[in-house]
């Protein structure tokens, strides 16, 4: 069966080859190993941009990646995609998800064969952790606000201006026009309504 390859190649002052060379290099071996090059995706630093742009051929693999135009995709290493642990854990989620394997030419892996723990099954553990990192700094955060006595949520009604609510619904005003005259939220209004009619029944 033929394997539709395509070849992401990203020029850094890390990396002694040029994007043009890493291109060739991965050409040769997609020949060795009868794969067949669909596409070729390159950044390089005189094309990086601002902002999420920076890398418009990162960008543009993800998204055919993301549609399931690939089948593999060939790169020097796996430091050429992904600025930060998130962004490379979504980008190996992504292959993942679409049934698009790797090759790494640094290390000779082929996601498709290798054994044991796969690059994809270490992906799926590195997206829990950065899941629970974020989650373990959310609650250690609100830890710290509570132990300041921040307090969560909207700020209480003060009182004078429930009980002017509750004078203005006693009298027969409506819900709106006693939340305008108290100053509170019609939502507001209208459970003091429903406390009121409570104790009344």
């Amino acid at each position: 069966m033929t394997i539709h390859a395509v070849i992401y190649a990203r020029t850094s002052s890390d990396r002694p080859l040029s994007a043009e060379d890493q291109v060739n290099h991965l050409k040769i071996v997609a020949a060795d190993h009868g794969w067949t090059i669909s596409n070729v995706f390159v950044d390089r630093p005189g094309t990086l941009k601002k902002g999420r742009q920076r890398r418009p051929g990162e960008a543009a693999l993800f998204e055919a990646i993301r549609r399931r135009e690939v089948q593999k995709v060939l790169m020097i290493g796996i430091d050429r995609v992904g600025q930060s642990l998130v962004e490379l854990v979504a980008f190996l989620e992504a292959c993942r998800a679409a049934d698009a394997s790797l090759w790494l030419d640094d290390r000779k892996l082929d996601t498709d064969f290798s054994n044991g723990l796969s690059l994809f099954d270490l992906a799926a553990m590195m997206a829990m952790h950065v899941r629970q990192s974020r989650r373990d700094r959310i609650l250690r955060g609100q830890a710290t606000a509570r132990n300041l006595n921040v307090r969560f949520g909207r700020p209480p009604i003060p009182a004078a201006r429930i009980e002017k609510a509750k004078t203005l619904l006693a009298v027969g005003k409506g819900v709106r026009e006693a939340a305008r005259l108290a100053g509170i939220s019609a939502a507001s209004a209208s459970r003091i309504k429903n406390l009121l009619s409570a104790v009344v029944s």
